[in-house]
């Protein structure tokens, strides 16, 4: 009895798959444009190291007016320091990802930037100064001074990944071969001065 209670669920299944494999891939525009650091630092305040970072987004007018339909856009920005050393290799010393997400919201009309680290976020009247404001990293806590030991040298490394939409986990199983939503930086790495 069990048997035949199942089959009907496996053809669906297989149907469902297999409709995937086989439909016309689904018609979005992706992420076009560069993506990159242009410049990063870290900033001392108050005995306590902060990240500010610039970037250029691949954002081209496409994903404004799919940011204007509710398409969410979310960016990651990863930054590691390490200790470098001679003979032996770098140890590390600090990590941290820090993710953004901005998402219209048609109730109040406005484009709402949440910092996903914090839950603080922010209501942004028009999608220009929206993207103008997620392009830009300002003073984000990153590493205590006391953890910097004076006379040793040090490499501080960013980058950037973005998403564009919201592709459920299964679509993404199936759509393995499509990364027109998602883009990642090189590092940009610099020599802190402590």
């Amino acid at each position: 009895m069990n048997a035949l209670r199942s089959k009907p669920v496996l053809l669906l299944a297989s149907a469902v798959i297999g409709g995937s494999l086989f439909a016309p891939p689904i018609q979005a525009d992706g992420l076009e444009g560069r993506c990159e650091i242009r410049s990063a630092d870290l900033e001392l305040k108050e005995g306590v190291y902060h990240l500010n970072a610039r970037m250029d987004l691949p954002v081209s007018d496409a994903v404004r007016r799919g940011l204007a339909d509710g398409v969410p856009l979310t960016i990651e920005v990863d930054l590691e320091i390490e200790r470098v050393r001679q003979l032996l290799p770098n140890s590390r010393v600090a990590e941290l990802t820090q993710r953004y997400h901005l998402q219209y919201n048609a109730v109040s009309a406005r484009y709402i930037l949440r910092n996903d680290n914090s839950g603080q976020q922010e209501s942004i009247g028009t999608v220009d100064a929206a993207l103008e404001q997620l392009s830009e990293v300002r003073s984000v806590p990153v590493l205590d001074k006391s953890l910097i030991a004076t006379g040793r040298r040090y490499e501080a490394s960013v980058r950037v990944k973005v998403d564009y939409g919201d592709v459920p986990f299964t679509l993404r199983l199936v759509m393995f071969w499509v990364s027109d939503w998602h883009r990642e930086s090189d590092w940009y790495s610099w020599t802190p001065q402590p």
